[in-house]
């Protein structure tokens, strides 16, 4: 114990004793030479702490076959020499139980020392809780053995005491370097995660800057070519268009008013043909189906054979017309059949269409709405390209300060493990 008190014990209060200072880069290799260091001084032990456990699971091990050939002591009853036998072997499989599960690891690591004491201290306290009736009537049966067992159980245990004694600083100096190199990789994570945010931070200002840049040059075309003396010839072509479409429209409303005082005439034939009651001929049939559906297609045709069936179906009374609606039905007729109105509304529509075809041209060899077109989509484009970026730069930069966060948290545990093993004055220096 005094070897290893002044080669843990005494050296660590020595070093602990004085100031040091850590550079991070070269810490990590420290912290594996200082862990190596405990390692090696305290294979030595484990290997000796093996040997005896070793010697003490033999003499258990001996002990067991000389329980198994003993003979009980005299005047033993033959129920209790019944009852001794059974509990003999209870104990004795229970003794080879304990030699099957403390099998020694095949190196000396004191880590590995450090747990199969542990599982074999628990395997000892559940045989000893599996024998405890055994070994009473052990005492009383094979009192000998019974001295000789219980004292190599106590021995096998005062071993593996031992054992954890010897090792039990240094394991918890094993343990507590570990925890400086588990530290030590968190914060190298860290540190790359920063390099690869603050990475990202620094594309994202770029994509940034370079769309606010373009959407300003993309501004500034627009209004420039807004202000130019081709798109306000555009926008005049635009309007007279717009104004020739309201004229057209007009003159639609102005062919289905020729036709309205016909109506109710019309109306009754086409249900007469339905009906087939007085089936129109199929040119006919079209003329009346123009009339109600495209009346202005409608005045472009020849009305003639039509209104002079119309005609005469409202002179023999065929449609049933009151003689009030007849007359004026027919007056409207003649109006149709004379054709000025007709003939005047479509010289002044094709104008309309004329005049509006030759605007649609000339609009359609200025380029100037394709060029707005294409300048408010790349606008749209830039915009929503620096909004994004916006986000994702606001979305980093939360990223940035949690990393600093960590960061702070993950040094201050480097920096309280470091002073457990090296002194309380230790500091770490980190490069900028």
């Amino acid at each position: 114990m005094k070897f290893i008190e002044r080669l843990f014990g005494k050296k660590q209060e020595k070093e602990r004793s004085h100031s040091v200072v850590f550079e991070f880069g070269e810490l990590a290799g420290i912290v594996k030479k200082r862990a190596r260091d405990e390692e090696d001084g305290l294979k030595p032990v484990v290997r000796d702490g093996y040997e005896a456990i070793r010697h003490a699971l033999k003499e258990l091990d001996d002990l067991k076959k000389e329980l198994l050939d003993a003979e009980p002591i005299e005047n033993v009853s033959k129920r209790g020499e019944k009852i001794g036998d059974s509990n003999r072997d209870n104990l004795a499989h229970n003794l080879k139980l304990i030699q099957d599960k403390l099998k020694l690891p095949g190196n000396t690591s004191p880590v590995a020392a450090s747990q199969f004491f542990q599982e074999a201290k628990s395997t000892l306290k559940t045989v000893l809780d599996n024998t405890s009736r055994s070994l009473m009537y052990i005492k009383a049966i094979y009192p000998q053995q019974y001295q000789k067992i219980n004292q190599g159980l106590a021995e096998l245990e005062d071993t593996l005491d031992e054992l954890n004694s010897s090792i039990m600083q240094g394991v918890e100096n094993i343990h507590e370097l570990q925890h400086i190199s588990e530290a030590i990789d968190d914060i190298r994570m860290i540190e790359e995660e920063t390099e690869k945010s603050t990475k990202r931070m620094s594309e994202l200002d770029s994509i940034y800057e370079n769309a606010k840049e373009e959407l300003s040059k993309s501004d500034s075309r627009l209004a420039e070519l807004e202000s130019s003396k081709e798109f306000e010839r555009a926008k005049e072509l635009g309007s007279g268009i717009k104004e020739i479409d309201g004229r057209l429209a007009d003159t639609v409303s102005e062919a289905r008013r020729l036709f309205t005082p016909l109506s109710k005439a019309i109306s009754r034939m086409e249900k007469q043909d339905d009906n087939e009651r007085a089936v129109l001929s199929p040119e006919n049939r079209k003329i009346l189906r123009s009339i109600k559906e495209d009346p202005v297609n409608a005045i472009e045709k020849d009305l003639g054979p039509f209104l002079a069936e119309l005609t005469s179906r409202m002179e023999g009374g065929e449609l049933g017309l009151k003689e009030q609606m007849r007359e004026k039905t027919l007056m409207q007729v003649q109006v149709l059949t004379d054709g000025d109105a007709a003939s005047s509304l479509v010289e002044q529509r094709n104008a309309y269409l004329a005049e509006k075809e030759e605007m649609v041209a000339e609009l359609n060899d200025l380029s100037i709405y394709q060029e707005r077109e294409k300048i408010e989509k790349d606008i749209e484009n830039h915009r929503s390209c620096v909004d994004s970026t916006k986000n994702d730069i606001d979305s980093e930069s939360k990223n940035l300060y949690s990393l600093k966060d960590d960061m702070e948290r993950k040094r201050s545990v480097l920096l309280s493990n470091v002073r457990k093993v090296f002194g309380e004055e230790s500091e770490i220096e980190y490069k900028a």
